[in-house]
Formats: structure tokens, sequence, C-alpha cells
């Protein structure tokens, strides 16, 4: 499984630069971001590398960082941010199962999904 999300975020970022957004069966647009149910959880890549792992949506606490490459499973989105828990251990050593918020530009889907909405975590605190 691993692999194959890798391979998906490689696909989707060589793809002219940019990914093309391709909205899963499991996700439904709202106001330019998707919305996942949260009775079940969709596995997930981290496309960029030094990704926050935040404690709450949009909040100022870091749990750690993500790297490329970095697996695991969406949970639920709320208004750019997507609820995501680990599936192995992260390449900064998070332990496996560790569970925050992420934006969701910076994640991929084994169906091709990618949040095409603007992105709401800057590097600006």
């Amino acid at each position: 499984m691993k692999r194959f999300l890798t391979l998906a975020a490689v696909t989707l970022t060589a793809a002219a630069g940019t990914a093309v957004a391709a909205v899963p069966a499991q996700a439904a647009p709202v106001n330019g971001a998707s919305a996942l149910s949260a009775a079940s959880a969709v596995d997930a890549v981290i496309i960029a590398d030094g990704v926050r792992l935040r404690s709450s949506a949009g909040g100022s606490t870091v749990i750690g960082y993500l790297y490329y490459g970095d697996y695991g499973q969406l949970l639920s989105s709320s208004g750019g941010w997507c609820r995501f828990r680990l599936g192995g251990r992260s390449a900064s050593g998070l332990p496996s199962g560790t569970t925050g918020w992420v934006s969701c530009t910076y994640l991929a889907t084994e169906d091709g999904w990618k949040f095409n909405g603007p992105a709401v975590d800057t590097l600006q605190e």
C-alpha cells in the first residue's frame, strides 16, 4: 500500500509540475474542499517535506513534522484541513497511529485525489 501511495504521489506531482484534482467516490465537494465521511478513512500519502502535523485544524500547536512519502489515513476534513493518522513511523520519528491535522494541500490518495483549494497552512505563524 505504501509503495502504491508513493507512486501515486510521484505521478501527481510530476504531471506538468502540478496535480490534476480528481475527487474520489468517498469525498463530496464542499466550498472548494472535500468533506470526508467520518465512517470511512481514506488511505493517503504526504506529498511535501516539512508538513506540520497540528493538534487542531489551524491550531498553533505543532505535534511534529511529516515528510514526502509518509503515509496513513484521512479521517475527516474541515475548511481545508484534514485529520490524518500515521500508518507507520514517520520520517521524522513520529510513531505509527499519531493523529493530528494537516493542510489538505499536502496530501494525495490512491484514487488520484488531491485537494484543489487554496493552501491553508503557510510558513508564517
